[in-house]
C-alpha cells in the first residue's frame, strides 16, 4: 500500500484492491471493511510511529483512531466499493473519503434527481440540462465525481446538504478506471 498525502501533509491516505473476495455481497462488505480498518491503523502507525492505534467510532459515530497514549484521537475515514477500499487519517481536524464504482446498470437519472434536483435555483431547467449531459457521458464520470464529493463532505462534517461547501479544497481521486473518488479535510 503506497502512502499518499494531501492538504500540505495534513492528511495521509492509501488505497488497495483486494482479490479473492466472497461472492456474497454482505460477507464481501464485512471482509473489505475489516481489511480497510486494519490498513487504516497500519497506515497511521507507519506515519506517526505510534503503536497501539485502534479503530473506533467516536461519541458521534464517526470513525476515529484512538491513540494508546491517551492523547486523544486522530480523524479517520474509510470507503469501499466492490474490490477496492480507500482509507485516510489526519493529525488534526476531520477527514472524509469516498470511492464509488461507476456501475453502468445504476439508475443515474433517479440518483441525480434525488441528490441534486431540489437544491437548485431553477431545478427544472438544470435537471433537463444535467439529464442530457448524463446521456452523453456513458461512464457518468461527472455524476460519480459529484456523488463522491457529497459523500466525502458528509463523512467529514456530517452535513448532508451537497449545496454546502467546506472551507477546504477537495482532492479528486482518479486513480482507477472504473471508479471515482474524493477526499476532503476540515481543520
Amino acid at each position: 500500500m503506497q502512502i499518499k498525502t494531501a492538504f500540505n501533509d495534513n492528511v495521509f491516505w492509501a488505497w488497495e484492491r483486494l482479490e479473492n473476495l466472497p461472492q456474497d455481497r454482505r460477507l464481501r462488505r464485512k471482509v473489505t471493511s475489516d481489511q480497510a480498518r486494519a490498513a487504516l491503523c497500519a497506515l497511521a502507525q507507519t506515519v506517526t510511529g505510534e503503536a497501539g492505534l485502534t479503530y473506533i467510532r467516536d461519541e458521534n459515530g464517526k470513525p476515529a483512531l484512538h491513540r494508546a497514549s491517551g492523547a486523544g484521537h486522530y480523524g479517520a475515514t474509510i470507503s469501499h466499493s466492490r474490490d477496492l477500499f480507500g482509507v485516510a487519517f489526519c493529525l488534526a481536524g476531520q477527514v472524509g473519503i469516498d470511492i464509488e464504482y461507476r456501475d453502468p446498470d445504476r439508475n443515474i437519472a433517479r440518483l441525480e434527481k434525488w441528490l441534486f434536483g431540489n437544491r437548485r435555483a431553477d431545478p427544472n431547467q438544470a435537471d433537463e440540462t444535467r439529464m442530457r449531459h448524463l446521456k452523453n457521458d456513458p461512464r457518468q464520470a461527472d455524476f460519480y465525481q459529484q456523488w463522491c464529493v457529497y459523500e466525502a463532505i458528509f463523512k467529514c462534517t456530517a452535513i448532508n446538504d451537497p449545496a454546502l461547501r467546506l472551507p477546504s479544497d477537495t482532492v479528486y481521486l482518479d486513480h482507477w478506471r472504473d471508479y471515482a473518488g474524493a477526499l476532503v479535510w476540515q481543520k
